[in-house]
């Protein structure tokens, strides 16, 4: 999973509007994130994986085949980040500093917590080792009887889910990001009176769908790199480590940005006081 990890924060933004959506995004990423950076440190790793012969799945009838060569790594050295007391550990953590940080209310606190925890069943979806409670492996996740064929073999199956369910989460903002009158103070669309001002408030709109198009094509880059082009993070692959490590970074303030697209409160402000 790649892209899949910054759904959460999507979706947990509209239940807990005060948290900052880099934060939120960063916390989903988060296990991955301290990964990279231990797997620098020589801390924790992945395994190469490559096959001698593709591995074939047969969906109605048809064989499809694998990848032989650069494909992720399923078996992986990672207790403190992808066991699940690690998670746990991580996401009450990061809550409580951002939440403290920021002064956020118990409700932004659960959020940051919410899009930790979701890392692990997100992992679990598509492949076919996952660290348990005490960061030991097993080799049959919930969603596949054959263990020996794994979604990560297929470039274009982890595509395609990973890029899917954020393209869910984009929508559900997208369709949320004016909530009710209840949110008019925190997110919400302001109510204004002068035919000049709802104007300004339709340009805003527009000018957002092109930001939404944007992060969906950002995304779909990041993704097409992690599926097709990423290759394991092996053991002191250090440059693979940071440029994966700069991809959350970045694409985390990319959704920080388009949080502020959302606001457009101040904008409403200015002109009705030039009118």
């Amino acid at each position: 999973m790649w892209v899949a990890h910054f759904a959460p924060s999507l979706l947990l933004a509209r239940f807990a509007p005060s948290t900052p959506l880099w934060a939120l995004a960063f916390a989903g990423a988060l296990p991955d994130f301290l990964f990279f950076a231990l797997n620098i440190a020589g801390l924790e790793y992945g395994h190469s994986h490559t096959h001698a012969a593709p591995s074939t799945a047969n969906v109605f009838g048809f064989d499809i085949k694998g990848s032989t060569t650069n494909c992720l790594p399923y078996s992986a050295f990672y207790p403190y980040t992808h066991s699940t007391a690690g998670q746990v550990s991580l996401a009450v953590l990061f809550g409580i500093i951002i939440t403290l940080i920021y002064r956020l209310p118990p409700t932004s606190f659960a959020a940051l917590v919410l899009a930790t925890l979701s890392h692990l069943p997100l992992d679990i979806a598509i492949s076919r080792d996952e660290s348990g409670v005490t960061g030991s492996e097993y080799t049959r996740p919930i969603w596949k009887r054959d263990a020996s064929v794994p979604l990560l073999d297929y470039p274009w199956g982890t595509f395609t889910s990973d890029f899917g369910i954020f393209l869910f989460a984009i929508l559900f903002h997208a369709r949320t990001v004016y909530p009710p009158e209840e949110y008019q103070q925190q997110r919400g669309q302001p109510n204004v009176t002068s035919s000049s001002a709802v104007r300004s408030v339709r340009v805003e709109k527009k000018d957002l769908t092109s930001a939404y198009f944007g992060v969906l094509f950002f995304a779909a880059v990041l993704q097409a790199h992690f599926s097709f082009w990423g290759g394991p993070v092996e053991r002191g692959d250090w440059v693979t480590a940071a440029v994966f490590m700069a991809e959350i970074v970045v694409f985390a303030g990319t959704l920080n940005w388009l949080e502020g697209y959302t606001k457009v409160d101040a904008k409403v402000d200015e002109v009705k006081k030039t009118n």
